[in-house]
């Protein structure tokens, strides 16, 4: 028996913030796309021995992130089907030129469109790719394409479900499916996997490099880690216990997005579409906290403004250098109440330790 990985690419990056119809337009990467692909690395890297892809950007890049070390072949066939006169418009588009098609497929998805593919073409030709791959491959492999092709070709194996809908996944996902000695593919189990490792210094490393952050910003984000787990281990010897390996991962982490607008909030978001709502607590707050108190989101927040690049300094002088950006009266207010809440909390922690920051 062999293992067949069956790979939705992680989230493209679309022109503007309209959800878009997307079948054979090439987009790349998004962000979230990127590190989606490393958590699907982190999964199923050390489980296969070759990996092939659709030679649309955002399969190849993330085959990349999943098996760096491996050839991506890339297979014409296993391409996403090809949306026809839709493909690459938004919704909002589509639905004032074909008003009466869009309503259409609201009440029934399989209804056709204009110029379209449809899934009893694109899945035999998804199928027939696969069979060839499985007949000229050994050993454990995985398959990175798109929602489309990928229901359409499981509907096939299992025509006793009732809708080829059922099947499709979310970005960043796989169905697993084991091969018998004659090439014949089953699902293991009925249900898409979205993962989820648990994130250690490796892997917020790896996400820190899928994103292209600056060496200065990731040397940062390492200096304010260190004094962070200094902080826990200087607080455990007070009797106050804290998570050391969320406060870890998420000062690695809490500069993720910092090349963004409102950096802040965009890496809150991320992490929690990914699924780590405590990390992104971490990276939403270190601009500003919800409330003073001592947890492992002000732990950080406190670390971060008592590291300048990667200097340690005072409260006061990291607040002094930086209030020459505060360039409105809610900036402003935005700096004020930081510097309030961390020397609170510094005065909080000077009193637990009897000591002197």
């Amino acid at each position: 028996m062999r293992d067949l990985y069956l790979i939705r690419h992680g989230k493209p990056q679309y022109p503007d913030e309209h959800s878009y119809c997307i079948g054979q337009t090439d987009l790349p990467l998004s962000m979230l796309g990127h590190l989606q692909a490393v958590l699907l690395h982190e999964a199923l890297s050390d489980k296969i021995s070759a990996i092939y892809c659709s030679p649309l950007s955002r399969a190849v890049d993330t085959a990349r992130h999943i098996a760096p070390a491996l050839p991506h072949l890339t297979v014409s066939e296993l391409s996403e089907r090809n949306l026809g006169s839709w493909d690459g418009l938004s919704f909002d588009e589509i639905r004032q030129k074909w008003p009466v098609i869009y309503e259409a497929r609201g009440r029934n998805p399989e209804y056709p469109i204009p110029g379209a593919e449809t899934p009893l073409e694109s899945g035999p030709r998804f199928s027939q790719a696969i069979s060839r791959i499985l007949h000229s491959s050994d050993g454990n492999i995985a398959i990175v394409a798109h929602t489309d092709v990928i229901s359409s070709y499981l509907w096939m194996l299992h025509p006793e479900i009732s809708e080829r809908q059922k099947f499709r996944l979310p970005c960043g996902s796989y169905y697993h499916l084991r091969i018998d000695t004659r090439g014949n593919a089953a699902l293991s189990d009925s249900h898409y996997i979205l993962p989820h490792p648990d994130l250690n210094d490796e892997l917020c490393q790896m996400l820190r490099d899928s994103v292209d952050l600056p060496q200065h910003v990731q040397a940062h984000s390492d200096a304010v880690t260190e004094l962070a787990c200094r902080l826990c281990d200087i607080l455990k010897v007070h009797g106050y216990l804290f998570d050391q390996k969320l406060i870890r991962s998420g000062a690695l982490l809490h500069d993720i997005a910092r090349l963004q607008k409102h950096h802040t909030r965009t890496g809150g978001d991320l992490f929690l579409q990914l699924g780590y709502p405590e990390i992104s607590q971490i990276i939403s707050q270190h601009h500003g906290l919800k409330e003073t108190k001592l947890d492992e989101v002000a732990i950080v927040f406190l670390a971060d403004k008592l590291i300048e690049e990667t200097q340690r300094v005072s409260i006061e002088k990291r607040f002094a250098d930086n209030l020459h950006k505060c360039k409105s009266s809610e900036a402003l207010k935005s700096h004020e109440r930081q510097l309030k809440q961390a020397l609170t909390l510094q005065d909080m922690i000077q009193s637990i330790c009897h000591t002197t920051l």
